[in-house]
């Protein structure tokens, strides 16, 4: 062969690849593009039932937080909160997954409810300046819908709530062992394992204790706004009930833990409250079903017992607590009451004292005399009104000595006839003038 150029000897050409080079480089383009593919699939993979475990414990009891808030919330106002939830929760979901939602999402239900509470609105605002006889009977009715409400919602919404709490520690078994490995068990989770098995039937019945205590203290408010006779003061038991349900809801929202001690805290005031709101709501409820039914008793009733409540603290026994006047064996009078409705019979000896029926605008009422001949008298028992005309024949059947007219009866009798004397005055002077 020949001798090379000079000139190629300085600047040699650039040596060829070779195959084997080739391979290598593409084997490795092909096992990193291999790589970044596998991560993306494991990422669009769902999670495993560990990893669930792990993202829920990231902040432990958040659902549980919230599912106490809104038993909390609910039981203050029944139809208001369930209304509400439904809205939020049916705006939240997907259009496509709606028809999988409760039955209180669905638009016919809370928009029944929302107009419901549109026209409590407009007798409350309109009603302000009308008379209490023509207010009080829409109150009483609200009284009754507040039941009803929350018959509904302790049915059919409260072990809804109750069984999403639960699935909180519903946590898979072959899942326990992976996060104990993993170095993330911060909670005794055998335990939790075991209780998430028997949860609901543990949380509904406690959930629903929950609402009751709850909702029995803020019914007691619409008791005493159906009994009072100012309008002013209806305006404020309003202001405070819309205002605890209100302390629910924003605390709730600055973070599930302070709606959940919120409503822990309600709870528990709930529970103190829960026999004095029962005998407020026992009292209501029958005074409003006899006012609003238009109930008369007969005299074959009053020989068989006049229903009435304590009006004072008798023997122990609070007050408001339901109770039957009759007549023992001897022929004295005594009261009889249940506890709590369903305990068996106690008896209150009346104190020996002159008794007087005292009549009223809607019910009428036994009293005692606080001394002998005094005229001053000491309200006992408050007599349901299906007993209004029937005060002759109570004071007959228990030998009260008088029937004399109550303080609010006595009042409304002297403005009727101070407006009486009033206007026959001036028709008397106008007659006068005109002679």
């Amino acid at each position: 062969m020949g001798r090379l150029h000079p000139a190629m000897q300085q600047n040699p050409p650039p040596p060829v690849m070779n195959t084997s080079f080739t391979r290598r480089l593409f084997v490795m383009i092909l096992v990193a593009l291999v790589g970044v593919s596998s991560l993306k699939a494991v990422e669009a993979s769902p999670p495993s039932a560990a990893e669930k475990l792990k993202e829920s414990m990231l902040l432990p009891g958040v659902s549980l937080s919230q599912g106490v808030s809104e038993i909390t919330g609910v039981a203050i106002s029944p139809l208001l909160g369930v209304s509400a939830m439904g809205v939020m929760t049916y705006y939240k979901t997907e259009p496509n997954l709606r028809h999988r939602l409760p039955w209180y999402c669905h638009p016919g239900v809370w928009g029944t409810g929302l107009a419901l509470i549109l026209v409590c609105f407009l007798k409350d605002f309109l009603g302000a300046a009308a008379p209490p006889l023509v207010k009080k009977p829409l109150d009483f009715l609200e009284l009754f819908e507040n039941k009803i409400s929350a018959l509904v919602a302790t049915v059919g919404f409260v072990p809804l709530v109750a069984l999403a709490m639960a699935q909180f520690n519903n946590i898979q078994p072959q899942a326990v062992n992976h996060l104990a490995d993993s170095g993330l068990a911060v909670m005794p989770l055998a335990s939790v394992v075991d209780f998430g098995v028997h949860t609901p039937w543990i949380s509904i019945p406690v959930a629903i204790v929950a609402f009751g205590v709850v909702w029995l203290s803020s019914h007691a408010i619409n008791v005493l706004i159906a009994l009072s006779p100012f309008g002013i003061v209806d305006a404020g038991l309003k202001l405070v009930k819309l205002g605890l349900m209100s302390l629910v809801a924003g605390s709730t929202l600055i973070h599930p833990y302070a709606g959940a001690a919120v409503s822990l805290v309600f709870i528990l005031v709930g529970f103190l409250l829960a026999g004095w709101s029962f005998r407020l709501t026992l009292f209501g409820t029958l005074m409003g079903r006899d006012f609003l039914l238009n109930k008369r008793a007969t005299s074959a009733d009053v020989e068989t017992g006049v229903k009435g409540f304590l009006a004072r603290r008798t023997s122990g026994v609070p007050v408001r607590t339901l109770v039957r006047l009759q007549q023992d064996p001897a022929g004295s009078p005594v009261l009889t009451y249940h506890p709590w409705l369903l305990l068996p019979e106690r008896r209150i000896v009346v104190p020996e004292a002159e008794m007087v029926i005292c009549k009223g605008l809607l019910h009428p009422s036994l009293a005692q005399r606080t001394a002998k001949d005094s005229p001053s008298v000491r309200n006992t028992l408050i007599l349901l009104p299906r007993y209004r005309r029937q005060e002759e024949v109570i004071a007959r059947h228990f030998g009260c000595q008088e029937v004399m007219d109550g303080a609010l009866l006595r009042g409304f009798k002297a403005m009727r006839q101070w407006l009486v004397d009033t206007l026959s005055s001036g028709r008397k002077l106008v007659e006068m003038h005109q002679g």
